[in-house]
């Protein structure tokens, strides 16, 4: 199977002389795309209603579940980036760290997974677009394996379920502190507002 993956990593990266303005695009896409996420999140909020801030809330949970479990994989089956393997070419700097999964691809994953769950398909479309653009970018450009992004890809569900099953025992006292908090963090605000 890592046979497979680094045939097709090969197939996918830059190569020794790529062109030039796709290697700027998949630079720009595996650098910047990931940023609709934290949009998304913030006018979820800023629109309000409670099923918007709901939302937010359990796809906050599901990129910290995601962030803990990358990090418990990456301590006990440490897979090495293509480039520190000495495999393809890498159009930009990356930290050493581990390659499995990716990141970026997971933050997608598990946006689009948890998105289908609670039927905004719309938006999980979305996140699945831009998921295989970016899932696309970083193979290119040599910082991740295809299987990475497959891995991503599988650990989403599990994830964004866990999210939910917690959402829906915990969603609401949730929910009401994080109002709570933001009231507190805007009183000082309001108070220099008014006339």
């Amino acid at each position: 199977m890592r046979d497979f993956d680094t045939d097709l990593f090969l197939l996918l990266n830059a190569g020794t002389t790529p062109n030039t303005v796709v290697a700027w695009l998949a630079i720009f896409i595996a650098k910047f795309v990931i940023l609709v996420i934290p949009l998304y999140l913030a006018w979820l909020w800023i629109a309000g209603g409670r099923r918007n801030r709901l939302t937010a809330v359990a796809l906050v949970l599901a990129f910290l579940l995601a962030i803990v479990l990358s990090y418990l994989i990456g301590l006990v089956a440490f897979r090495p980036r293509p480039f520190m393997a000495g495999v393809g070419h890498a159009l930009v700097e990356h930290r050493p760290n581990g390659s499995f999964p990716s990141n970026h691809g997971l933050a997608f994953a598990v946006s689009a997974a948890l998105l289908f769950m609670i039927r905004r398909r719309s938006a999980a479309w979305w996140a699945v677009g831009l998921g295989l653009l970016v899932a696309w970018s970083r193979i290119y450009i040599g910082v991740h394996y295809p299987l990475d992004m497959l891995g991503a890809a599988i650990l989403a569900v599990p994830l964004a379920m866990a999210s939910l099953w917690i959402m829906d025992r915990q969603g609401k006292a949730i929910l009401s502190v994080l109002e709570h908090l933001q009231a507190l963090a805007l009183r000082p605000l309001a108070r220099r507002m008014r006339p």
